[in-house]
């Protein structure tokens, strides 16, 4: 169990490109996009949920693998993406956290926006099913 820090952000990545942040220790929110990651602050936590194992046609992943802080202070330009931002990021990954076992806490109906602060009480419902590490 993991404790639940202030805030907490659901980003929507594939597997792949999730992981690519984790070896590289940064995120990236909606294609490359300064303003949710201009919303974060330092100490934030991160929760990357991956429908798919690759972008844009992998197969079927949908859970939650990696989680982290923020680390970075600013936003900052990215190579990955030419003209895109990226955040520093502490992260680590977990043994997938399913849908199904997540739905009640993770609001669906805004994995469409890709980055999106997590309500208090959903935050803390998820961290504790987060194994420690």
């Amino acid at each position: 169990m993991t404790d639940a820090p202030a805030r907490t952000w659901v980003l929507v990545a594939s597997r792949d490109h999730a992981r690519r942040g984790l070896e590289l220790g940064f995120v990236m929110a909606n294609h490359g996009k300064r303003a949710p990651l201009a919303r974060m602050a330092v100490g934030d936590g991160l929760l990357v949920y991956s429908p798919r194992t690759t972008f844009p046609e992998g197969e079927p992943f949908r859970a939650i693998a990696i989680v982290g802080t923020v680390t970075g202070a600013e936003p900052e330009p990215s190579d990955v993406i030419a003209g895109g931002f990226r955040r520093a990021a502490a992260l680590r990954e977990i043994e997938p956290l399913p849908l199904a076992r997540v739905r009640d806490h993770l609001p669906t109906s805004k994995l469409r926006f890709g980055c999106f602060e997590l309500a208090p009480e959903d935050a803390a419902a998820i961290w504790h099913l987060v194994p420690a590490g």
